[in-house]
């Protein structure tokens, strides 16, 4: 997982996957914060190898969202407005699939952790979170109370990510 904002993000960027740094600078250059809902592709045929999401949803608390990963996409959510809690461990052998949709979405459901395994952050306006498969995550989390915020989720196919 990488977490960052973009007031950092020009010294970073070097650090980081080339198509992360193609999705955030996509995002910047884009005005995407201020885009209308919906789907836009960036990369390969319809976007299927990047696209952005730009949407709105309501945050709820951490005990009402399911830990959730990804198999072909990493996820970089990147946070327009609001706040969110995001949840975050790494995906291992002990943990229990109680939805698994990768097949025809891209994303499977885990029975809620320990929570002393998991990290929490906290992501404000500008901050993002680069999310791999290997990363089990909880986004939408309310940090106080419920927030309606407007989110970036750029999704980046594993191949994009090869060495």
């Amino acid at each position: 997982m990488i977490i960052s904002d973009i007031r950092n993000y020009e010294q970073e960027r070097h650090l980081w996957p080339p198509a992360v740094q193609r999705g955030i600078d996509y995002i910047l250059s884009h005005s995407l914060g201020e885009a209308e809902l919906g789907r836009y592709p960036l990369e390969g045929e319809g976007g299927d190898l990047m696209f952005a999401n730009v949407q709105e949803s309501v945050t709820r608390p951490t005990h009402e969202q399911m830990p959730e990963s990804h198999a072909v996409y990493t996820d970089i959510q990147f946070l327009v407005s609001g706040e969110e809690r995001l949840c975050f461990y790494k995906l291992h052998d002990d943990v229990k699939v109680v939805q698994n949709n990768f097949e025809s979405h891209d994303i499977a459901f885990y029975e809620l952790a320990d929570t002393q395994l998991e990290t929490d952050i906290i992501l404000k306006p500008g901050m993002f979170a680069v999310c791999f498969p290997s990363d089990i995550h909880r986004p939408n989390c309310s940090v106080t109370a419920e927030t309606t915020n407007k989110k970036i989720v750029v999704k980046i196919h594993k191949d994009l990510l090869k060495l």
